[in-house]
């Protein structure tokens, strides 16, 4: 009789660590140099955005928050002068400028800047239409427009639109439409669209594959103890947390905007009254199974002992 000696198999575990050593490092590349963590991003502007007159202003706009409970956009605007409309010293201005803000169909911020003076940022309320109902694909916008006049002859001041984007997790996209004239003042109209960064989405994407989960092994394991016979009250008390947890799961995702949206609709509402149901069922059946004893007028003797004896051994 020969002894076999034992199989040796390759350890994978090098192999693994090496894999997810690679991925780290090929991510990290990425994350550095693709700019996701800049604070500040040069937001991209379409349409007629350039000027032929030497004396003009750049209005440097800077959003700072998209707030879609609210449904405003704050930003920060600042003038830079080119030409004459530069001042003496650094920083100034050489005439008194106005800067009318239109948005939601009325003028909603006017600055006026006086001529020899510092310029410094002022901060602007946009009215924002909130488009989240494909949350969270949502893609609010904000339609507004921009004049700027030389505050004393009333005449309009040509100007070029420079947009950077602080709100995290936005990405935006500007558009400038043509000029329309009123008198000597001259209108343009801006565009900001926004969609939600890669970031965001893969985040909620991982809510709602936790949701689904959770409720799929729900059915599963009610199913399985239903089947078997084996239904418990720690099944009612998991399926109430799990009730509880999910409205909780729903508010903590990135950006959440109010219920009400098309996730709601699909993922969220079904699942809370597929375990709201199964909730109900257990609860009944266990109330029922564990309180025949109560609904009996007489007890058996044979029960009566065995309870007693099963009282004593957990006394003991």
């Amino acid at each position: 009789m020969t002894d076999t000696a034992p199989k040796k198999r390759r350890n994978p575990a090098p192999i693994i660590l090496a894999v997810v050593g690679v991925v780290l490092v090929v991510y990290y590349v990425v994350v550095s140099f693709s700019g996701v963590l800049d604070a500040n991003t040069e937001v991209p502007i379409s349409g007629d955005n350039e000027t032929s007159d030497s004396n003009y202003l750049t209005l440097r706009m800077s959003t700072q928050d998209i707030d879609l409970t609210n449904r405003v956009v704050e930003a920060n605007v600042i003038p830079i002068p080119h030409g004459s409309l530069v001042g003496d010293k650094s920083g100034e201005i050489s005439r008194n400028l106005r800067i009318e803000v239109s948005s939601g169909g009325i003028t909603t911020s006017v600055v006026t800047f006086p001529g020899e003076s510092i310029v410094d940022p002022t901060s602007l309320t946009l009215s924002l239409e909130r488009g989240d109902s494909a949350y969270p694909f949502d893609t609010p916008y904000a339609d507004f427009q921009l004049s700027v006049q030389d505050d004393e002859t009333g005449r309009a001041v040509p100007f070029v639109i420079e947009l950077n984007n602080s709100a995290r997790p936005w990405v935006l996209a500007g558009h400038r439409g043509a000029d329309i004239a009123e008198g000597e003042r001259t209108l343009v109209p801006v565009t900001i669209d926004g969609s939600r960064d890669l970031l965001s989405i893969t985040l909620v994407s991982f809510y709602v594959l936790a949701i689904l989960l959770t409720t799929l092994m729900a059915v599963v394991i009610i199913g399985s103890a239903i089947i078997r016979r084996k239904l418990e009250f720690s099944n009612v008390i998991w399926l109430s947390a799990t009730l509880l947890s999910f409205p909780a799961l729903r508010g903590s995702m990135p950006g959440a905007p109010p219920i009400g949206t098309a996730m709601d609709f699909i993922v969220l509402f079904p699942c809370l009254v597929l375990i709201a149901g199964m909730l109900l069922w257990t609860g009944i059946y266990m109330l029922w199974r564990e309180s025949t004893v109560l609904r009996r007028r007489t007890l058996e003797e044979e029960e009566f002992a065995a309870a007693a004896a099963r009282a004593t051994e957990a006394d003991d």
